[in-house]
């Protein structure tokens, strides 16, 4: 391996620094445009050894951990440059698609916290839970992490107690934790089978630590109070399955409903694509008529359950089904005047397909991954729609992912 002082060019779609030496690209961790570093050249990357001639954008890191843990990419740098460099990447993969339209200012909705996490148990020389070093298997041992809310200060260590229970089972384990408003839910996966007396351990640790429910690769073990979320901004709650999907912040949850819903004004029958456990659509029922469909038949249960709970809506139907083998047919669009889609990160290429061939005059797509979401907009431009607004929306701090919401009509 050499060395070599390098001038950090742009700043990568993944947070690391961009620079070319000898002809080659290289990325190197932790490092901000316009810095001058000392690097170990590593192949298509570079450590950084010395930061020789700092950017006035760098800042003071806010967790020990930072720069060893996988977990962020750009604790390094200020708030300001870094909304705008995920705008850039918004605008890049709409222009890389051939759409030049103008992208808003980033929403920064970080809120109190993301109000979930996924922690690796790793059972070897002891339990560790925590998350992965930054390209490596080697597992960081959790004393805390400051992106989380309050609630999920015991989770590290619950999990570690969980690991010692599971001491015996060799596979990987991780256990997803949700901050809820009944208490801390908690999904064990990768254990697989486990014996009877193992499950009473478990049930008996739950019990000890007060959670709402544990349960394994979704199979409830305990289930003491039924796990709710508030709808921030609301006075609704809606109930969440085992190890379901969640926006990271109630802050970021809020703000895309908040634009999908300005998005919507005026909709009298909505159609809603990819709707989870019904977090855009509980809130739009008050507003309009809403038929919703999602793939995760429990994630519609709850939704079903939370309709019920929230009395006194438009009629609000929600119904399972598999969106990318079965896609809502063109001719199944005709009862409504608008469509609402908030696909996983492939985006939904087969939906929008029909989309495209239907009649239905508006839409507003919310997506987490921008190059996705740039290929199925080609679809709806080429297909008449007018792109008309595009908002990212930041709820992963110090992270390289970035959200956003956008509105088509036609």
């Amino acid at each position: 391996m050499t060395e070599a002082i390098l001038t950090i060019e742009i700043m990568g779609a993944k947070g690391d620094g961009l620079t070319t030496h000898e002809s080659q690209r290289l990325a190197v961790a932790f490092t901000l445009p316009g810095e001058k570093v000392r690097a170990r050249l590593e192949g298509e990357r570079a450590e950084c050894l010395e930061v020789l001639e700092a950017s006035p954008e760098r800042a003071t890191p806010i967790c020990p951990h930072f720069g060893t843990c996988g977990g962020c990419a750009v604790q390094h740098w200020q708030e300001s440059p870094t909304a705008e460099w995920k705008r850039a990447r918004v605008a890049l993969a709409l222009a890389r698609a051939g759409l030049e339209v103008p992208v808003e200012p980033v929403r920064v909705a970080h809120g109190a916290g993301r109000r979930r996490v996924t922690l690796h148990v790793r059972r070897k020389d002891g339990v560790a839970a925590g998350f992965m070093q930054a390209r490596s298997h080697t597992l960081i041992d959790l004393d805390a992490c400051p992106l989380l809310v309050n609630e999920l200060a015991p989770a590290p260590e619950i999990a570690r107690e969980i690991g010692q229970i599971l001491r015996g089972i060799e596979k990987p384990l991780d256990v997803q934790f949700t901050a809820t408003l009944d208490g801390l839910d908690a999904d064990i996966r990768g254990a697989g089978p486990v014996n009877e007396g193992l499950r009473l351990k478990l049930v008996s640790l739950a019990m000890a630590r007060n959670l709402a429910r544990l349960t394994l690769h979704g199979e409830r073990l305990m289930e003491a109070r039924v796990p709710r979320v508030q709808l921030a901004g609301t006075e609704m709650t809606a109930f969440i399955p085992p190890g379901s999907f969640l926006q990271p912040t109630d802050a970021g949850e809020a703000t895309l409903a908040a634009l999908a819903a300005e998005g919507l004004a005026g909709t009298k029958h909505l159609v809603e694509t990819f709707c989870g456990l019904g977090p855009f659509g509980l809130r739009l029922m008050g507003k309009m008529k809403v038929t919703a469909f999602d793939s995760d038949k429990g994630a519609i249960e709850a939704f079903q359950r939370s309709i019920r709970a929230n009395p006194g809506g438009k009629p609000c139907v929600a119904e399972a089904r598999d969106l990318y083998r079965r896609p809502l047919f063109f001719q199944e669009l005709k009862p409504f005047d608008a469509i609402l889609l908030d696909p996983p990160r492939q985006g939904a290429e087969a939906q929008m397909r029909e989309i495209a061939k239907s009649k239905i005059g508006r839409m507003v797509y919310v997506s987490c991954d921008p190059e996705s979401f740039a290929r199925d907009a080609k679809t709806a431009v080429d297909a008449g729609f007018k792109l008309k607004r595009v908002t990212p929306v930041d709820q992963f701090k110090y992270s390289s992912h970035v959200e956003l919401v956008a509105v088509f009509s036609r």
